[in-house]
């Protein structure tokens, strides 16, 4: 594990690397259990609503492309600042940078909207709570994976555990269209990878929805 003073820091989206090739591992012993991922119809069937929270367009693209490509403009797309925790819809699943992703500036933002959703939150009724989850925009080009005994960061002794990661089951083809959304001039619009893929960047999340929560504590 990694601890607060070993993370890489940046003031910005990395887009000049590739991905290193144990996330494929990661995924697909992800994708493989039951109990981390969910397919593109259970998302459908358990979110009201899907908010990503994203500092641009090409970044959303980036980590969302297959959330995108299957779910249109039903998804939201928002910067930080644009998004009041009063004017997010009940039952939505909000997807947030994470607050240890390495970029130092969009950490302390993600942070701070984080502690307003969640206090905003814990007065709604049950029925009407959103779902908090966070993905890792660079993280994956420093954390260590669960194969080599890892969690993403140590930070002001709280964990951020792999146990509460999950990928999305993406065995439903998607739609490939790099052009619409995202400017060519937007540099963190940058494909990663040598094969299309709707995402470039590994799509794990960090949070677990009440549906695979639910299904562990069945197990």
């Amino acid at each position: 594990m990694r601890h607060d003073e070993e993370r890489p820091r940046t003031s910005g989206f990395l887009s000049d690397g590739t991905v290193p090739g144990h996330w494929t591992q990661v995924l697909g012993s992800m994708r493989a259990n039951p109990f981390t991922h969910l397919s593109l119809d259970e998302v459908r069937a358990e979110a009201a609503h899907l908010l990503i929270v994203t500092p641009s367009p090409g970044v959303a693209r980036a980590c969302f492309g297959e959330m995108l490509d299957a779910f249109g403009d039903s998804v939201e797309i928002a910067v930080v600042d644009e998004v009041t925790p009063d004017h997010v819809p009940a039952g939505t699943w909000v997807f947030l940078p994470h607050r240890q992703d390495g970029w130092t500036e969009l950490e302390d933002s993600s942070a701070t909207l984080r502690a307003a959703l969640v206090k905003e939150n814990s007065s709604r009724e049950a029925s009407d709570k959103l779902v908090l989850m966070e993905y890792g925009i660079n993280l994956w080009m420093w954390a260590e994976p669960p194969s080599s005994g890892g969690d993403p960061v140590c930070h002001a002794g709280e964990l951020i555990s792999w146990e509460s990661a999950w990928a999305l089951d993406t065995s439903e083809p998607p739609h490939h269209d790099f052009d619409s959304p995202v400017s060519a001039s937007d540099p963190s619009a940058a494909i990663l990878t040598a094969e299309p893929a709707a995402s470039p960047r590994p799509p794990i999340y960090f949070g677990l929805p009440p549906i695979l929560r639910q299904r562990r504590w069945e197990s």
